[in-house]
């Protein structure tokens, strides 16, 4: 879906990984995909590949979490991570934050592990970790800071020290040179915009619509949060730990808006959800380290189990939207009119089960291939407006995505042989 068949034709086209806008952790996940397209998969592997190789690295997180590390407690935070504000990022699983969150548990549970770093090898393994943490996604520094505010209050004596100030001192230096060295376009936008909405929507900022909908859907697909947050809170309350309350409704207060701030309209929530996921950290670490600890063992397995059966079996049932999708695609591209490209305006297809078309070109090339094995590979383009595309699509030797238009030569003919062709309207009959 979207990025992720974008970024499969990008690997199939250009023979290897995609890193986009710097970060770099996303390469893990296209490592088994990648070994495919080099072995002549069929697309088929590769798409399945691609697939469970997310499920797969927040497995390999819990693993060394739990096996490596010997930290239960943070191998259930994992398990709450990808399950207690997860609806629609199950389906679109391509973001960086979400493979970052993970790590940056994975990270911690290390530190707690060696607290003192009193080998030279720890302070490498730090080291590099700390930089890869801030290079998954720039947001991830706020989960960093989070629990390494949060242990620190915590365990006190027993992790504090010139090693763990140290700590976050060397997070602040990358990040500061990450923004220097490093910037690109995408980030520079997302941060020009928030700037822009900062001074547009002064000083009404609890005013903002996103407000609204993260309301409503925290009560009613990301309940678990809310939960979590109010029995925290009541616990802080009663045990009079007024550091750690303040910690928690700050971090998550602060998070929010500037989340709203820099997308007030949180307009697809399958794109904005990925963001939330890190306030599963926030209430459910806490939760698990001091709530947890107080209720019987068999008490704790069955609801810890019934929160994982609950949200599990909401996610699952949750995928006819997203097979809805596909299969308009699917159905598109398997239409009996000859020929092999063709286009749609937004005005004409189906938005409300589309809803981003950028993806189509290539969702719809992939498509095609798995269900023909390659015999009569089809593209699709559906954007708001053809005019921009005039030229193009007067041309049988091109291959059109919303971003650039490829000639047919500089496609893999392996994978994509779409040969000569021009585009044509998509028939009516497909609704």
């Amino acid at each position: 879906m979207l990025d992720i068949a974008f970024q499969t034709f990008l690997m199939i086209n250009d023979g290897t990984v995609q890193v986009m806008v710097n970060r770099f952790g996303s390469a893990l996940v296209q490592l088994l995909p990648l070994s495919a397209i080099k072995l002549g998969a069929p697309v088929e592997v590769i798409s399945f590949l691609y697939s469970i190789s997310f499920p797969l690295l927040f497995l390999g997180f819990y693993t060394v979490t739990v096996r490596v590390l010997r930290n239960d407690v943070l191998g259930w935070a994992i398990v709450l991570l990808y399950t207690l504000i997860v609806y629609d990022a199950f389906y679109w699983a391509t973001s960086e934050q979400q493979q970052g969150l993970g790590a940056v548990l994975v990270f911690f549970a290390y530190w707690l592990r060696y607290p003192r770093q009193d080998k030279p090898w720890m302070w490498a393994l730090s080291a590099f970790s700390v930089v890869a943490l801030a290079y998954y996604h720039p947001l991830i520094f706020i989960s960093f800071y989070f629990l390494w505010a949060y242990f620190g209050l915590h365990f006190h004596a027993k992790i504090n020290g010139w090693a763990y100030w140290a700590l976050a001192g060397f997070m602040a230096v990358v990040q500061g040179a990450k923004s220097w060295l490093s910037a690109n376009w995408y980030d520079n936008a997302k941060y020009s915009s928030f700037s822009d909405n900062l001074s547009a929507y002064f000083p009404n900022y609890f005013d903002l619509p996103a407000h609204g909908k993260f309301l409503h859907n925290a009560l009613t697909i990301w309940y678990g949060f809310p939960i979590l947050l109010l029995v925290v809170t009541g616990f802080y309350l009663y045990r009079r730990h007024w550091l750690k309350l303040g910690l928690i409704w700050l971090t998550c207060f602060g998070y929010l808006m500037l989340l709203h701030i820099g997308s007030p309209e949180s307009e697809h929530r399958f794109y904005v959800e990925v963001n939330y996921m890190a306030l599963s950290i926030f209430v459910g670490v806490p939760f698990l380290f001091e709530v947890a600890p107080l209720l019987k063992a068999r008490n704790l397995a069955y609801l810890l189990g019934g929160i994982l059966v609950l949200r599990l079996s909401t996610i699952a049932i949750h995928h006819h939207p997203y097979e809805a999708r596909w299969r308009w695609v699917e159905q598109a591209v398997a239409a009996p009119e000859s020929g092999n490209r063709f286009y749609r305006t937004e005005a004409e297809a189906p938005m409300d089960t589309l809803l981003m078309s950028w993806g189509v070109p290539y969702e719809s090339l992939l498509i095609s291939n798995a269900r023909t094995e390659g015999q009569n590979v089809r593209t699709l383009l559906v954007h708001p407006d053809m005019t921009a595309f005039e030229e193009a699509l007067e041309q049988d030797t091109v291959f059109i995505t919303p971003f650039k238009t490829y000639p047919v030569q500089a496609l893999n003919p392996s994978y994509f042989p779409l040969g000569q062709e021009r585009y044509k309207s998509l028939p009516a009959d497909i609704r």
